[in-house]
């Protein structure tokens, strides 16, 4: 089993006084949790509170951010421990066949796909690894408590009825940004500067400015040599907040910029297309496995509950 060490300490050459590079949080019987690995899993919503102006509120809004955070990974380690007790794996064609899935289900391309986990501000690799995590705790879920998740063909046909509004209004965007890069380690100031060219660029595209030749010009995201063409968008395929903007937007019209966890967008519409609201029989897999996920996630939760109370966790965030 893996082993992290349970605390850093850099004693400098000098008088200066030591300085913790890292600490434990939680320890769950007999693994750790550091706080690197909190703050890592943390840093979208972090990079949410950090934009509060109030420092107080700020500060309350962070650490209640991150027991949450916590919380939910003491439940993914107990999980993990339950995996690796009953020899549980993940295959790499497991993997592979799951981001074919999603591609498929999106309808990306590979240099789509670069282009959500550009703005979800990780890379391949991580998605990779998070993805095989996932599919773990699937396999330990279904191996262990599969019997208490059930869906029917009639809660299939019900969860269809309740989701027709939905299906009614989906449609696809045709849209293209701009991204300019904010460093992981990069001070207030900046990003305040990242921000202001940003909004400079806004500006020249809303002015007239050819916004392909500007994406060529600026842009850092992959798509840049062709104008920053993000191809057709559905809901729920990228960072909400980019979401929020870019299907706020008129056809033709430009906003932003936005933040994500990659840096800052100015982004541009170009048309919509209505889909057609597919039948019952078309999306019946797809809603199966979306029901089962949200009876899963019920299910789980319960479960983790019961782990909880079998296991040694001490919390010292």
């Amino acid at each position: 089993m893996k082993r992290l060490l349970l605390c850093t300490l850099l004693i400098m050459p000098t008088a200066a006084p030591a300085r913790i590079l890292d600490r434990v949080v939680a320890v769950v019987n007999d693994e750790i949790i550091t706080s690197t690995e909190l703050e890592d899993i943390s840093t979208p919503v972090l990079r949410q509170v950090d934009s509060i102006p109030d420092p107080v509120v700020r500060e309350q809004q962070r650490s209640k951010q991150l027991r949450f955070a916590l919380e939910d990974l003491v439940g993914q380690r107990l999980i993990t421990q339950e995996a690796q007790k009953h020899k549980l794996h993940v295959t790499v064609d497991e993997v592979d066949n799951y981001l074919a899935r999603i591609k498929k289900q999106q309808g990306w391309d590979d240099k789509q796909l670069e282009t959500y986990l550009m703005v979800q501000g990780t890379t391949l690799v991580s998605f990779r690894q998070q993805t095989r995590d996932q599919l773990l705790r699937n396999k330990v879920v279904m191996s262990l408590i599969g019997d208490r998740i059930r869906v029917s063909d009639g809660d299939v046909a019900e969860y269809y009825k309740s989701k027709l509004t939905e299906l009614h209004n989906q449609f696809e965007l045709d849209a293209a940004h701009i991204a300019l890069k904010v460093a992981d380690d990069a001070s207030p100031a900046e990003e305040a500067a990242v921000k202001q060219q940003a909004t400079e660029i806004l500006k020249r595209a809303q002015a007239g400015e050819d916004f392909e030749a500007l994406a060529k010009q600026y842009s850092q995201a992959p798509g840049a040599d062709t104008g920053g063409h993000l191809g057709a968008l559905r809901k729920g395929s990228l960072d909400p907040g980019f979401e929020e903007v870019a299907f706020g937007l008129p056809d033709g019209g430009i906003g932003g910029p936005v933040r994500s966890a990659f840096g800052f967008h100015v982004i541009k519409a170009f048309a919509r297309k209505q889909l057609p609201t597919p039948p019952l029989d078309e999306v019946k897999s797809e809603l199966q496995r979306e029901l089962m996920e949200k009876r899963q996630r019920e299910e789980v939760a319960k479960w983790v509950q019961e782990l909880k109370k079998k296991a040694f966790i001490d919390v010292r965030l």
